[in-house]
């Protein structure tokens, strides 16, 4: 029952981050911590297969529309590819506590970053900006991301979508479209990362996989019915609700820590 339970779920997802172009990572991994019950680093290894694979998916109908910024995608992304390769292999003796509230501050940042108010047009039109200032902005911020990939599993949708909106212009169906081409880089360079520490519970990543595969194909079709401002408020208030359920798993997860440390019986030799 789970299982089935997870693959709708992961049906679910998979609808929802080809609409907003992000989301795959953040919700995938809080579905195997919060449904699945595994400890947060199985969980980012585990969520790094199904999104990769569901990202290279979802691409395909955006690509097929023209709706994928390869130049900024490319810039983005193998940054993005090196900070998350790199902070993949240190992500095993950081305390999951301290990845969550990592995780949290990521969500927080990213849904006011759509929120924030540029003067943005009011439908899906936009002219992308030229110039190195928004290529040297994505190369630092997807550095950055990557880090965070690598880290606690977030594919970079979070923060692609609003860098490309608020510094290059870019439309917001556009932007959608590169971030998904963007998450599927970073998390094959995550995964590469993560391989050497905590095994993938393969039979999760499969049904996440086609049930997030499936998914994504029809969000693809979905996405040009709903306006950029409905998505843009859909996006912040979707990382607005990870983060709340994040901080109350790193809260939990910290009393129960400090439970198990009272508990714990005393060894110290008594003075003589």
């Amino acid at each position: 029952m789970t299982m089935y339970l997870i693959a709708a779920l992961g049906l679910v997802i998979g609808i929802v981050s080809a609409i907003l172009g992000a989301g795959p990572s953040i919700l995938t991994v809080l579905l195997l911590t919060s449904v699945a019950g595994l400890e947060l680093h199985h969980a980012v290894a585990t969520s790094l297969v199904a999104v990769m694979l569901m990202s290279l998916v979802a691409v395909v109908p955006y690509a097929m529309e023209n709706a994928v910024v390869w130049r900024y995608a490319f810039t983005f992304g193998f940054a993005s590819m090196t900070g998350a390769y790199l902070s993949g292999h240190i992500a095993g003796v950081i305390p999951d506590h301290v990845l969550r509230v990592i995780f949290f501050m990521a969500t927080v940042v990213a849904s006011g970053a759509m929120l924030w108010d540029r003067h943005q047009l009011p439908q899906d039109q936009g002219r992308t900006r030229s110039g190195w200032q928004p290529m040297a902005v994505l190369a630092v911020g997807g550095i950055l991301v990557g880090c965070l990939t690598g880290l606690v599993g977030l594919g970079g949708g979070f923060a692609i979508v609003p860098l490309l909106v608020v510094f290059t212009g870019t439309p917001v169906h556009s932007a959608i479209g590169t971030s998904i081409l963007v998450i599927a880089m970073n998390t094959m360079a995550g995964l590469a990362g993560h391989l050497p520490h905590p095994p993938i519970d393969w039979q999760l990543a499969v049904s996440l996989s086609v049930a997030e595969c499936a998914g994504s194909l029809a969000g693809a079709r979905l996405s040009r019915h709903i306006s950029a401002a409905v998505r843009r408020r859909a996006f912040a208030g979707l990382m607005l609700a990870a983060s709340v359920l994040t901080l109350g798993q790193a809260m939990h997860g910290y009393h129960a820590l400090a439970r198990d440390e009272r508990a714990r019986p005393c060894l110290c030799t008594p003075p003589p």
